[in-house]
């Protein structure tokens, strides 16, 4: 029979918050409201004629409504009913990023790049023993993503939802877990590669925008709602299991961002050479509302990425800072969460055995 390492670990966690919790919440809670309004005063002018076209009932089909307008048509199926207006107005938003090239893919690109880890991150808190409150719902997550925009709702709402839920790095989750959340960041980065690469006036285009703009990918998580890993018991064999696929996961994605970021590095030296201050105007000076929105979902994004390592470890927020220049804010953020989660596991490990 396998013996528990720590049998009261989880469930004696404590219900009050420090300090430290409520400066990291409050911190990226605000950061969130800062995004919210920024990307509302940048966009809000230039969406809203296009959201008052989407959502004109007068316009029986999307290719009606694309001949009376001028918008681009969009696949009506992929929103489901429900976000059909988010996905016309994400389609008009991406051929808008697309049309404004290199600016466009930097933006759109930047944002995949950071949220590389996320994916790992947050399937891999949802399911963890003793994890409380609104991170334990993901789908529902990605749809306040999609909805609102992941700059606004990762520090707004799930960043703060974390450290006051009493999750902890280490924690033994299914393998099956882990393997969805290794393989979630993959249908963004194919369906990335075709809105930057398809032409516009293809049905695959059309198709691959509306599926990055509708409830799609943040509907695939309900996959894993019989997934028992909230159950697990810490044995030293779930831990060292999990600690080490998980890590696996992280050494893989690590290049991985390290290859997209030179990449868009590529692109930005190619077209600007070494003049950070036509990046800068081309990337939010002079940019179009669809460019500078995405220049503050990069920016935003990987501060709430980096406050959520801070939370557990300044000195590792500060490392990945120092690699991010080198490697890109996906593949360092990766490199120190690995150590995050190996460190978490030893010291549950350690816990254990003291308490045999």
């Amino acid at each position: 029979m396998k013996k528990r390492l720590c049998p009261s670990i989880l469930k004696n966690m404590t219900v009050t918050f420090t300090s430290r919790q409520l400066a990291y919440a409050t911190t990226s809670f605000l950061i969130g409201i800062w995004a919210f309004i920024k990307v509302n005063q940048i966009s809000g002018p230039a969406f809203e004629p296009i959201l008052a076209a989407c959502g004109n009932s007068e316009y029986t089909t999307p290719q009606d409504f694309a001949e009376q307008t001028g918008y681009h048509v969009y696949e009506s199926k992929v929103g489901l009913g429900a976000f059909n207006i988010l996905v016309c107005l994400i389609t008009q938003f991406l051929l808008e990023l697309r049309e404004t090239y290199p600016a466009g893919l930097l933006t759109w690109g930047g944002v995949v790049v950071v949220a590389l880890p996320l994916n790992v991150v947050i399937t891999l808190a949802a399911g963890r023993s003793g994890s409380k409150g609104p991170i334990r719902y993901p789908t529902i997550f990605g749809l306040l993503f999609q909805l609102l925009g992941v700059s606004v709702a990762f520090p707004l709402l799930w960043n703060p939802s974390y450290i006051v839920s009493n999750a902890q790095l280490g924690v033994p989750v299914t393998s099956f877990r882990v393997f969805v959340a290794s393989v979630n960041a993959i249908p963004a980065i194919i369906l990335t590669w075709i809105v930057f690469t398809a032409s516009t006036d293809s049905y695959l285009w059309t198709l691959c925008a509306g599926i990055l703009g509708g409830p799609i990918l943040a509907l695939s998580g309900l996959v894993l709602f019989f997934d028992k890993s909230s159950t697990m018991e810490p044995t030293k064999e779930n831990v060292e299991r999990s600690s080490k696929l998980i890590g696996t996961v992280y050494y893989i994605l690590t290049p991985v961002g390290a290859f997209f970021w030179w990449c868009l590095m590529n692109v930005t030296y190619q077209t600007y050479g070494l003049s950070l201050s036509s990046v800068w105007n081309d990337l939010w000076v002079n940019a179009g509302p669809s460019v500078a929105f995405m220049t503050i979902d990069t920016g935003v994004l990987y501060l709430g990425v980096i406050l959520y390592i801070a939370y557990h470890n300044e000195i590792k927020a500060l490392k990945a800072l120092a690699l991010t220049p080198v490697v890109g804010p996906g593949a360092s953020c990766c490199f120190v969460m690995k150590e995050l989660e190996s460190e978490a596991a030893a010291s549950l490990l350690a816990k254990g055995k003291k308490r045999a």
